[in-house]
């Protein structure tokens, strides 16, 4: 190397150290990256600030500024105070899709003998992952490696992730694309303008090449529901009881008003059930099994689970309506998210009790919030008399 040639390479060392050092840093789990790499070059083509996409689960978040994954990923970050709950915005929808060779016309890939299957691993792959449990053992292939699942010739995988071969969409729950602010980051101020960005309609354009738009909620009737009157009974264990700061049950009763206050387990309006606890509501009226879902219930803290049972008398029998279902839709304009059942599950007419029990079952002794289990705002009749 001549000297002017290491004098040059060090001048643009120099020069690419400050940038890189100032380089805003995302990180985003392997679906969603390659859905957030064209919409990061667009956010610096029109800011010039450079930005740095790592690729992993973003908990815990690395030293990244913005994080950007599925609910099942952002639970602990959000409900921990580590990402603002209040900067918490969806970017869409990653369907699941299954890879085949062209022309197998293979539509289960449970049915797929003598070969191997790749699927996501990690938490965001855990629903697809069940979804192949018939399969024969040593025939499933789990890995993050997105060259490995982009390349295999059967796979179950989000769409972002499918490589050649023939695609059929799968009956597995799409990944919500969640993005939120790291709490404490020193460029905290970079993320925020990058969350912006990100719900602008430049960026809504981009990502809607790889992202799905999230669907508008609809309430099953155009009437105003009731909400729940009282508070017939609830059981939460002791170690949540000590542990949690959300104990009330009567902050279930009326209208969701659940709100993060700022920081760190600092909230209002809502009620933490625990590992496993559960609380029981008089809706004030009869649940009737009508058109579409007859219950709302609002849970506050990204998608986690709960278990619900309904009954006509406060003292049962209850009848069981769904298991740990998740519970974080959005698009209602409230704080908390929501999930819906319906009384033909049961199969029941109708009911006056709703039963609503933890599904998390997020052992209480290795918690490290104030908010354990699922926190629910609200529970809403949808079609009643």
């Amino acid at each position: 190397m001549t000297r002017a040639t290491a004098l040059l390479a060090l001048a643009l060392s120099a020069l690419a150290g400050p940038a890189s050092a100032d380089a805003l840093r995302v990180r985003a789990n392997e679906a969603f990256a390659p859905c957030l790499r064209p919409v990061l070059t667009a956010f610096t083509n029109e800011t010039g600030r450079a930005t740095v996409l790592d690729v992993g689960a973003p908990d815990p978040p690395r030293g990244a500024a913005l994080v950007v994954g599925d609910d099942s990923e952002m639970t602990r970050l959000l409900e921990g105070g580590r990402a603002d709950v209040r900067t918490a915005a969806d970017l869409g929808d990653l369907p699941w899709v299954t890879v085949a060779p062209p022309g197998t016309q293979v539509r289960s890939l449970a049915s797929v003998t003598g070969a191997r299957v790749a699927v996501l691993g990690g938490a965001a792959g855990r629903v697809a992952r069940e979804s192949l449990a018939g399969l024969p053992p040593g025939s499933l292939v789990v890995s993050r490696d997105a060259a490995e699942l982009s390349s295999a010739t059967y796979a179950l995988v989000p769409r972002s992730l499918a490589g050649p071969g023939d695609h059929v969409r799968a009956d597995v729950t799409p990944l919500v694309a969640t993005a939120a602010v790291v709490v404490g980051s020193p460029d905290e101020a970079g993320a925020r303008r990058l969350l912006a960005f990100l719900q602008g309609p430049h960026a809504r354009a981009v990502l809607g090449a790889c992202l799905d738009a999230r669907p508008t909620a609809v309430g099953a009737t155009g009437v105003a529901a009731p909400y729940a009157t009282a508070v017939a009974d609830w059981w939460v264990p002791a170690c949540s009881l000590a542990r949690n700061g959300y104990n009330n049950p009567a902050e279930l009763v009326g209208p969701p008003d659940a709100l993060n206050l700022g920081g760190r387990d600092n909230y209002r309006g809502l009620m933490s059930l625990g590992q496993g606890g559960w609380v029981t509501l008089d809706m004030g009226a009869t649940v009737v099994n009508g058109p579409g879902a007859d219950i709302r219930i609002y849970q506050a803290t990204s998608n986690e689970e709960v278990t619900v049972y309904a009954s006509a008398s406060a003292s049962g029998p209850f009848t069981l309506l769904g298991l740990r279902e998740p519970c974080g839709r959005r698009g209602l304009g409230t704080f908390s998210n929501f999930c819906e059942f319906d009384l033909a599950a049961g199969p029941l007419a109708e009911a006056r009790f709703l039963k609503i029990e933890d599904g998390e079952i997020y052992p209480c002794l290795s918690g490290d919030t104030l908010t354990e289990g699922a926190d629910i705002d609200a529970v809403q009749a949808l079609n009643f008399r």
